[in-house]
């Protein structure tokens, strides 16, 4: 597996997803090694997890090293090769980031490619948070990030997508009207994300309705809008709560919107919180909600709601219609902005009876769907199909 970062190492959606791909195709008995960047200087260069996935990580500069530009594409490179040099004949290369698998492609060597995400997309918008281009070298990172993408997903043995929204980015970026993708859903840890007892505290008891999303805090993902639908939800819901989970570089205008708008006693913010926490907050919520208002490859939170038993709501954009319209149409809202939110929140919050059936098929929505058992057999299927061509 080739990809920037890893979970644990960093909690994402592109890194948990490589991670837990990773063990399952462990648990089938398959050897995994995923080769990544160190993200933390204390952070062994070899190191086998509890899960049985091997992990090979190579040094990068660090983002304040005036140099980082320059010397980081270099740095990756020889990371990748080295550690593709050593893999046994016959092993499967995987790529999931464009930038990690692109040593690969100048070589031409055979890989798998999957396309989580068009990257030059969101270069700017996901990533200034971390790191501040000047203005004037904002349009040659998206160009050359772009550039990278294409040569990556060209030189594929196979391109992998997670949702038919995908497939069309995958052909936007190739310059195919028929892209030669394969759809392959998200995995989640259905063993874990699994409907359970409801705990609730002081401050969620008594909420009605108790709301939660679980999101980066970047512009993408809809946070702000979400947080702006508020008054108009406790117009109506005057006990309505919003639990908050993730973080990211717009938390300080999240905390200016809810300090703005009087919103304190409302709105949570829970910062980054484990699996277990998550868990629990979603098993308690009556309504999930992913806001994005740009891009959704997945939709990774709304599944892992799904399969708690917890109905969630969605923006019509990317792949979020793909995983709830075969649910319940009215789990799509009717668009992105804070009134749409609220008004397609409060049109299910209402009807308790409603919320009630959707509660009792989420589950089996979910699962087995998407377990990650599922996910990694299909996996190995097309491991065998590339291997024996």
């Amino acid at each position: 597996m080739l990809t920037n970062a890893v979970a644990p190492d960093k909690l994402g959606g592109l890194e948990r997803y490589v991670r837990e791909l990773s063990a399952a195709l462990v648990a089938t008995g398959v050897a995994v090694t995923v080769l990544t960047k160190r993200v933390h200087a204390d952070d062994p260069a070899t190191e086998t997890g509890t899960d049985g996935v091997r992990i090979v990580r190579h040094t990068v500069p660090s983002k304040s090293d005036p140099t980082f530009a320059l010397r980081y594409p270099f740095c990756v490179a020889h990371g990748v090769r080295s550690g593709v040099r050593r893999a046994v004949p016959g092993t499967v290369v995987h790529g999931h980031y464009a930038i990690t698998s692109l040593p690969v492609a100048l070589s031409r060597s055979p890989y798998v490619f999957t396309f989580h995400a068009p990257v030059h997309k969101e270069v700017l918008s996901e990533r200034s948070g971390s790191y501040a281009l000047p203005r004037f070298a904002q349009g040659t990172a998206v160009r050359g990030v772009r550039l990278a993408e294409r040569r990556v997903v060209r030189r594929a043995r196979r391109n992998i997508v997670l949702s038919e929204f995908m497939l069309g980015q995958l052909g936007e970026l190739s310059g195919s009207p028929a892209p030669a993708g394969t759809v392959v859903p998200g995995g989640i840890d259905t063993d874990h994300f699994c409907v359970g007892a409801v705990e609730r505290d002081d401050w969620s008891a008594d909420a009605d309705p108790l709301i939660v999303t679980a999101r980066r805090l970047t512009l993408r993902t809809g946070v702000v809008e979400l947080v702006q639908a508020m008054p108009e939800i406790l117009e109506r819901k005057p006990s309505a709560r919003l639990a908050i989970a993730g973080d990211g570089h717009q938390r300080p205008v999240i905390e200016r919107e809810i300090a703005r708008s009087g919103l304190g006693a409302s709105i949570r913010l829970l910062g980054r919180i484990d699996d277990a926490e998550l868990l629990r907050w979603y098993r308690a919520a009556d309504l999930t909600v992913t806001p994005t208002q740009h891009l959704e490859g997945f939709g990774l939170a709304t599944g892992e709601s799904l399969a708690v038993g917890t109905p969630a709501l969605v923006t019509p954009v990317g792949a979020n219609a793909e995983l709830v319209r075969d649910l319940d149409p009215r789990l799509v809202a009717s668009g992105c902005t804070p009134s749409d939110l609220a008004t397609s929140l409060l049109r299910l919050v209402e009807y308790p009876d409603t919320l009630a059936g959707l509660r009792c098929r989420a589950r089996d929505h979910a699962h087995p769907r998407w377990a990650w058992s599922t996910v990694a057999a299909t996996y190995l299927d097309l491991y065998r199909g590339d291997l024996d061509r």
